[in-house]
């Protein structure tokens, strides 16, 4: 194939850099690279030329960061080609440079899905970015990023198969589902073997389970790739909430109801992170009033009280001690204790 003489007279133009100059970065996306595929690309670019110059931006001490073209970088190095053409962008925030590459090489096609998913995760956890954010940055729909994402949860054998190209990748919405990570090879390798659609893979799902005895049926299990997943996609809502959200349209009744929301969102981030850290957490909590009726946190929360705190419980406006238990994250009777304390000092 000869190129076109625009196409080679703008290579021309390109500098070139030296490869010794240029670092792979934290932006590089691709985790696997096929030795075969490398030499073919490296037998062409010395047969025909380098076709797409790499994409680098300038760095610190003469250093150049690779941001698109790893597969070129490397297979020019495994030639031993000094030089390479590139083309040099300004510099851009970490997060711009990640949506470059994803958007160039979702365009291209040259990720596996399972690389797809990981770049997608680092935007979320990197960078708290939610799904819609990041679905309009690379231009794909909302379903496609979801799709990515469900497939980190996925046992080994089936991402293999979704990057193999052996099992198509909107059949992991359906594998998704299934209550144990067996459950997901077994029915992966029957949609592989029998080349089962996704309405096909459903409905086999759905008649084994309706067969088997309600006994042996198990619990959805949860990884903790997943789980970071959707504390980072919640996270991120939570930290455009108090943004958004219109403070002088939401009435009293309305907000001690968002309060006991978040005072039970609290107890199961409590709950989780004592389980995964191994510390035993008695049931109910030790700093329960069950004779009121009330959750509420030990008598100082862990912190000593606010002269704010102080000066509310005593306000002749206040609201009752039930509802300044909701607010202020404590029991009714540590309020009415504290109450009793300061008008004694006063």
């Amino acid at each position: 194939m000869t190129l076109p003489k625009s196409l080679t007279s703008l290579l021309q133009q390109m500098p070139r850099i030296p490869i010794a100059k240029i670092r792979e970065n934290a932006v590089t996306l691709r985790t696997e690279y096929e030795p075969e595929s490398l030499e073919e690309l490296a037998e062409s670019m010395e047969d025909k030329g380098q076709i797409q110059p790499v994409i680098v931006q300038s760095g610190d001490d003469g250093w150049f960061d690779l941001v698109i073209g790893s597969r070129r970088l490397r297979a020019a190095k495994a030639k031993g080609h000094r030089d390479i053409v590139a083309y040099v962008i300004d510099r851009r925030e970490p997060v711009e440079l990640l949506f470059i590459a994803l958007a160039e090489n979702l365009h291209r096609r040259d990720l596996n899905p399972f690389e797809e998913a990981q770049g997608f995760l680092r935007l979320m956890k990197e960078f708290n970015l939610d799904l819609k954010t990041i679905a309009k940055g690379v231009n794909k729909p909302e379903s496609y990023v979801r799709s990515r994402l469900q497939l980190l949860s996925m046992p080994e054998e089936v991402i293999e198969m979704v990057a193999d190209q052996v099992l198509p990748i909107n059949s992991v919405r359906t594998l998704a589902r299934l209550p144990t990570g067996e459950d997901q090879v077994r029915f992966a390798r029957s949609a592989a073997r029998h080349h089962l659609t996704q309405s096909e893979l459903s409905a086999q799902i759905r008649q084994e389970l309706a067969e088997a005895p309600r006994k042996e049926r198990v619990s959805y299990e949860l990884t903790a790739v997943k789980l970071q997943a959707r504390i980072g996609e919640f996270t991120a809502f939570l930290q455009k909430a108090h943004r958004r959200l219109k403070l002088r349209r939401v009435n009293a009744a309305e907000k001690q109801e968002v309060l006991r929301a978040l005072k039970g969102l609290e107890d199961e981030v409590r709950i989780l992170r004592a389980a995964i850290s191994g510390v035993e957490v008695s049931t109910p909590p030790s700093w329960v009033d069950v004779g009121s009726g009330n959750i509420g946190a030990p008598r100082n929360h862990g912190q000593e009280w606010t002269t704010r705190d102080i000066a509310r419980i005593n306000s002749p406006r206040r609201p009752s001690d039930e509802e300044l238990a909701i607010e202020l994250g404590r029991t009714p009777s540590a309020i009415r204790a504290m109450r009793a304390q300061t008008t004694e000092k006063a």
